[in-house]
């Protein structure tokens, strides 16, 4: 009779994924995993065969969950409110109570995508997919009239993407409120010229 799993996969990749971000991927031991996954080794080596194999499905969870909020976030509205509004979410994100965590995918850049070529690919198609959406928002922004059509989508995007990243590592050092807000707010302004 084969052995079926006593624990739900995709929670406890959750809480994999939870503790990376919190603790990061070198601080992170097999035991914390354990802990924190509620899952005996056995069953941890049988599911996820390593520990950098359960990081890698922990980013490429966290980057799809992320995606989806955030789209979520700007459903519906018109482009400019949605660029507006998500980084609106991020600046609450990053002087909220968790924002010294900064983001996942930027401490793993910072952590590891230096030496592993494999999470360099995760990591850079993510910052491209993140940066393709701001672009997209801000074309169809200027396709409704409410963004210039002299603003250069791609420069606007990339630029608009490392205000977002600067906000990241800024909340991660423990910055004031008001250095994150300065950066929120001259990601807006792209939007103005």
């Amino acid at each position: 009779m084969p052995w079926t799993k006593n624990f739900d996969v995709n929670d406890a990749l959750r809480k994999a994924g939870e503790t990376f971000w919190s603790q990061g991927y070198e601080a992170t031991s097999i035991n914390d995993l354990l802990k924190s996954m509620g899952i005996q080794k056995g069953s941890f080596y049988d599911t996820y065969r390593s520990k950098k194999e359960l990081y890698l499905r922990s980013l490429e969870q966290y980057v799809e969950t992320r995606t989806q909020q955030f789209s979520k976030l700007a459903e519906g509205l018109p482009p400019k409110d949605a660029l507006r509004v998500l980084i609106e979410a991020i600046h609450e994100e990053c002087i909220g109570s968790q924002g010294h965590r900064g983001c996942m995918l930027l401490n793993c850049a910072l952590e590891l995508a230096h030496s592993d070529t494999g999470i360099q690919r995760v990591v850079a198609h993510a910052l491209e997919l993140h940066e393709e959406s701001y672009a997209v928002l801000i074309r169809a922004g200027q396709d409704e009239g409410e963004i210039s059509p002299e603003l250069d989508a791609s420069k606007a995007a990339k630029a608009m993407l490392a205000f977002v990243i600067a906000m990241r590592v800024y909340s991660r050092c423990g910055s004031s409120r008001a250095t994150v807000r300065t950066l929120a707010d001259q990601a807006i302004e792209l939007l103005e010229h």
